[in-house]
């Protein structure tokens, strides 16, 4: 699609300089249509044309070789055809395609829903033969299933023909207008030519025009190589080699069309090398590789050679891709299949378990014991095995109790940490409020005004026992007894 609407540009373009430069050619007519992937390479045979008649290509017509069937009743009326076989417009032939495309297939979808209707019906008409008669309900089960199938086979079937006559009629107009096109401008630039004296914009404008109908139709013929390449891989392989000899003639008449300035000297000092120029830049449009410009045999099959390798390699591709994903859902389904019988494994043990007599197994409780004394007499150390490695058939045969014991032991471990951290918070937390509560009481007004009393206090204690002699004047404390 992308490669359509590229080329509606460009003959949109094309057909705008055409009619603004030169006022004796069909001015604007748009071929939107010429790159839509399914075109063929020349002229059709007369057998193509035949067979895409409007007449043959009534796209509804039911198959007449299939037994009728209550999903295709055939019509009591002819049904209408569609327009799109009854009016032509070059102008808007794309346009008309892809609507009438759009078109089949609702109309296929309509009569695969009507198909699938009816055969609700007919189950429900089993289920209710089944309660009364089995017997007659499978035999008619059968049947229905075997008419619904060819059904299907043969709405299949038309739909794949109904396409195939649309694209032939494409086809057919697209190859017509391209041929009208080259025409058209054929005679313009021999016109041009044959001037005396000639006019050198004309020729230009003529030739250009030539030239860029030229490359439609080689364009053309690629876009439908490269369609067949992705949908039918053989019958690209077959046509390759007509698909080559259009191509070689294409080339040939671009040369015969420069060739035909010999003849005016000055007109190919002037516009020769353009010219040339010219088909460099419209074949670069088409991604051609510098190195597969050259207009030989030997070139276009290189090009042909280059498009059959890279959709090979995209096919490879999906194939690995498909291979890789096959194997994935294998691996899976195995996993799976592995897993349930684990699973029932698991349970059919755990169910062998629950059987067991307690009294057998204290017995055997006991005996272990009794076995395990003399080593224990003798001072040998036991060493600690892990539960998946011991082989005591009742306690010890599941290997998934190991798996469940490290996590509880991790779990454990974690809990540990846990209250660790949350006893170490706390005791840092009662720390930093019993340093608040100090600070807080040290700053508090009430406080200094106690210590304050208290020192004046004591200082007039200390002052009521000391003394000065009136004689010696040494200081001496006073006491009660003197």
């Amino acid at each position: 699609m992308a490669d359509e609407d590229e080329e509606e540009e460009e003959d949109e373009s094309d057909d705008g300089d055409d009619a603004e430069d030169m006022s004796d050619d069909v001015g604007g007519v748009e071929d939107d249509y010429a790159a839509d992937g399914d075109a063929p390479y020349g002229e059709l045979p007369a057998s193509s044309t035949a067979s895409s008649a409007p007449s043959k290509l009534n796209v509804p017509t039911p198959n007449p070789t299939q037994a009728p069937t209550p999903a295709t009743a055939s019509p009591s009326q002819a049904p209408t055809p569609d327009p799109y076989f009854t009016h032509i417009d070059p102008r808007l032939e794309h346009q008309a395609y892809k609507d009438v495309q759009q078109r089949l297939e609702e109309m296929h979808r309509e009569k695969v829903t009507k198909v699938m209707k009816d055969w609700s019906d007919l189950e429900e008409r089993y289920q209710d033969m089944r309660s009364s008669d089995p017997k007659a309900a499978e035999d008619f089960k059968k049947r229905m299933t075997q008419r619904f199938q060819k059904t299907v086979q043969a709405l299949e079937e038309e739909g794949d023909a109904e396409k195939h006559q649309l694209v032939a009629m494409h086809q057919q107009r697209v190859m017509a207008h391209i041929n009208e096109r080259k025409k058209e401008a054929m005679g313009c630039y021999t016109q041009a030519l044959n001037d005396n004296p000639p006019n050198t914009h004309r020729v230009q404008k003529c030739l250009q025009k030539l030239l860029r109908s030229l490359h439609k139709d080689r364009h053309h013929t690629i876009s439908h190589y490269r369609h067949l390449l992705t949908s039918s891989f053989e019958q690209a392989e077959r046509e390759k080699t007509l698909t080559l000899e259009h191509l070689t003639n294409i080339d040939k008449m671009v040369n015969q069309s420069l060739q035909m300035l010999d003849r005016f000297p000055d007109l190919r000092t002037k516009i020769g090398q353009l010219m040339e120029d010219y088909i460099q830049a419209l074949r670069s449009k088409d991604e051609t590789p510098g190195s597969l410009l050259a207009m030989t045999r030997d070139a276009e099959a290189a090009i042909l050679d280059k498009y059959r390798a890279d959709v090979a390699a995209k096919q490879e591709e999906r194939e690995r891709q498909r291979q890789l994903e096959k194997q994935r859902k294998e691996q899976r389904k195995k996993e799976r299949v592995e897993l349930r019988e684990e699973k029932q494994r698991v349970e059919a043990t755990l169910d062998g378990h629950d059987k067991f007599d307690p009294e057998t197994m204290e017995d055997e409780h006991m005996g272990v014991t009794a076995t395990s004394s003399p080593v224990a007499v003798l001072h040998h150390e036991e060493v600690a095995r892990v539960a998946h490695a011991q082989t005591h058939a009742v306690s010890h045969g599941e290997p998934t109790f190991s798996v469940r014991r490290e996590v509880y032991h991790r779990e454990s471990k974690s809990v540990y940490f846990t209250l660790a951290f949350a006893g170490i918070a706390l005791m840092a937390a009662v720390i930093v409020g019993i340093a608040v509560l100090r600070r807080r009481s040290a700053r508090s007004p009430h406080n200094q005004v106690g210590r304050l009393w208290l020192r004046l206090s004591i200082w007039n204690i200390c002052l009521s026992y000391i003394t000065r002699c009136p004689v010696c004047g040494k200081i001496s404390h006073f006491s009660g007894d003197a």
